[in-house]
């Protein structure tokens, strides 16, 4: 039987079980700690391997991701100002996805670099759904720039209902246009 009012054996080679540390809660954060030292150790292990190329290669694909993202950012801001900017969103969607593919062929090519391919693949799957949701802009832009010049010589409410209720048949017109040609 043993002596609840002995002192803990001392942590030795035959107690291999360490007495908790202060802080230590024993939920796995330690071990989370551990796994993160030797994730990072063999990551430096891996970049030393690797050759100066593909160093640069690695640079690169860094600078594509950042490039994808900067014109992201540039054609969701672009595509949600008011009429002339959206071309610009437009552009910089265009130049975006070209990145973007640059980026996923090169990444894929490099070691280390292959969680760039995932960034980039669902990037690239977010902008097309950006993309879809500008085909409205594209198709009332002659609509919008008529109904901006018509809201500038206006002064009165009446005025502005005119011009948006002129605006409303105007973009009916276009779609009732687009579908009866789809249907053809």
């Amino acid at each position: 039987m043993s002596n609840r009012n002995a002192s803990p054996e001392p942590t030795s080679p035959s107690n291999p079980d360490p007495e908790p540390q202060p802080g230590d809660d024993h939920t796995g954060q330690s071990r989370g700690r551990i796994d993160r030292a030797a994730k990072r150790a063999q990551l430096e292990r891996d970049l030393k391997a690797l050759t100066p190329e593909q160093k640069k290669q690695v640079v690169r694909v860094n600078r594509y991701v950042f490039g994808f993202g900067i014109g992201a950012l540039a054609a969701m801001i672009g595509l949600n100002l008011p009429v002339p900017w959206p071309v610009l969103g437009l552009a910089a969607l265009v130049v975006s996805a070209v990145v973007a593919v640059k980026g996923l062929i090169l990444a894929h090519r490099t070691p280390l670099a292959r969680g760039a391919v995932v960034y980039l693949a669902m990037g690239l799957g977010l902008l097309s759904l950006f993309a879809l949701y500008s085909i409205p802009l594209i198709i009332t832009w002659s609509d919008q720039l008529d109904y901006r010049d018509c809201l500038s010589q206006t002064q009165t409410i009446e005025g502005q209902d005119a011009c948006r209720d002129q605006f409303q048949e105007a973009t009916k017109a276009d779609w009732t246009r687009i579908l009866r040609q789809l249907s053809e």
